[in-house]
């Protein structure tokens, strides 16, 4: 099974409509969602990331809607950060100052489990070679 994962930026993008890259982060979400791209990782560092943002910027509604959306949805896959992954992903921080500690983490969880593609519009992640960052709602593995 095709697995990506995905950024919260994309998720805060897709939901608050005067973020810059609201058209973008809706449509990859929605297609995320609908089952026309693969099945997205959302750690669990990133969506209480989401979470937290949605309602400090866009209010307690916002943000229960958006859990309740990524907890439903068949597209969304909510995976526990795993004591490794935090482990690893501290090592990762240390070597990229690009990256922020949730970053961090989520590379340590890609290359793990050997994700290549990441949904965000966090450039930080292009000094990482193993990870292939799109910022479009097309599928990496369509032909």
């Amino acid at each position: 099974m095709a697995v990506v994962a995905v950024d919260a930026n994309v998720l805060i993008a897709a939901r608050l409509a005067r973020d810059q890259n609201h058209d973008r982060g809706e449509a990859i979400a929605t297609a995320i969602d609908q089952g026309n791209l693969p099945t997205a990782i959302v750690l669990s560092d990133v969506l209480e990331e989401v979470i937290n943002y949605l309602q400090a910027r866009g209010g307690h509604d916002i943000a229960v809607e958006t859990l309740d959306a990524l907890i439903e949805s068949s597209g969304f896959e909510l995976t526990q950060t795993s004591k490794a992954d935090f482990e690893a992903g501290r090592s990762v921080f240390r070597r990229y100052e690009s990256l922020s500690l949730t970053d961090a983490i989520i590379v340590a969880a890609m290359q793990r489990a050997e994700i290549e593609y990441l949904y965000s519009f966090d450039d930080g992640f292009d000094g990482v070679s193993e990870i292939t960052r799109l910022t479009t709602p097309d599928s990496p593995f369509a032909e």
